[in-house]
């Protein structure tokens, strides 16, 4: 009897259709890790955002207390560079870091900020200290100026807008209602001639585009704490209200005391309240 041996073979390969749906699912698989991944840098970049303003207006408030004022304009010439006219949010931190309540240049200037990366590339340093302190023999603070290389050679770009008062402004003012009072806030903010309440995009308003682009900004109030807006509304929708009136407004220069100044980051871009009016100069 011959027995018949059949060789069974077998097939280890995929078909073109099987590859396909592998490759589709790994693709989709990708898709989401990395969608996941960019979430978590942006919430990543927001915590540090809120914990930065949180740790500003902290430092603000304890200025405040012990000196029984709000920042002044006049304790910012006294910080300026001799001669200088040119006065920016840089001044109030000057003015915080004399005093020791917040020296940290990381608290003003985001790494994740777009045009602290573009400053960094361009002038191949960052600043590590805010104010050039000058002492006795006793410790006494002799003289204290910004340190030039926090104002930057053509401008440090600082992530924070920051708010200080006019010499004439009632102290009162600035005690009362502080969880209506918007202090800080992240750079981009447009409050004035243009889309009042939206922030700005990186491409347009003199390179101060909102640091996270036109996705929204946070705003830090005088109580502490702070809050995230994709933007503050129009109408009776607005998301601030005005200091005098208590109207919804979405111009944070109205929801500040009269004589309230906002410091932007740069000279030309300022917000003055005083006498009822404001202007984009002061």
């Amino acid at each position: 009897m011959r027995l018949n041996h059949r060789k069974q073979k077998y097939c280890y390969g995929f078909s073109l259709v099987e590859m396909v749906i592998v490759l589709a699912i790994l693709g989709a698989l990708l898709f989401i890790a990395f969608r996941g991944i960019g979430s978590l840098s942006e919430a990543a970049q927001k915590a540090k955002a809120m914990s930065s303003l949180r740790t500003i207006v902290n430092a603000y408030r304890q200025y405040m207390k012990d000196m029984g004022h709000p920042i002044r304009w006049s304790e910012l010439s006294a910080v300026a560079e001799t001669g200088s006219m040119d006065f920016d949010v840089t001044l109030i931190a000057a003015v915080l870091a004399k005093g020791g309540y917040l020296t940290d240049v990381e608290a003003w200037a985001w790494d994740f900020d777009y045009r602290v990366r573009k400053y960094e590339k361009e002038e191949g340093v960052m600043p590590t200290k805010i104010c050039d302190i000058r002492r006795d023999a006793n410790g006494k603070i002799i003289s204290a100026k910004i340190d030039i290389s926090f104002r930057g050679q053509r401008g440090f770009p600082i992530s924070v807008c920051a708010v200080v008062a006019a010499d004439s402004c009632t102290n009162d003012d600035f005690f009362k209602n502080d969880s209506e009072i918007p202090i800080a806030y992240s750079r981009g903010l447009c409050g004035w001639n243009m889309a009042p309440g939206t922030w700005a995009d990186s491409t347009i308003n003199r390179d101060l585009g909102g640091v996270f682009g036109r996705k929204g900004g946070f705003i830090a109030f005088l109580d502490g704490h702070v809050e995230w807006y994709n933007n503050l509304g129009t109408g009776n929708q607005c998301a601030l209200k005005k200091y005098d009136t208590n109207a919804m407004t979405n111009k944070i220069y109205e929801a500040i005391p009269k004589g309230g100044i906002v410091m932007r980051t740069n000279s030309f871009v300022l917000s003055w309240k005083g006498g009822g009016e404001s202007c984009d100069r002061f």
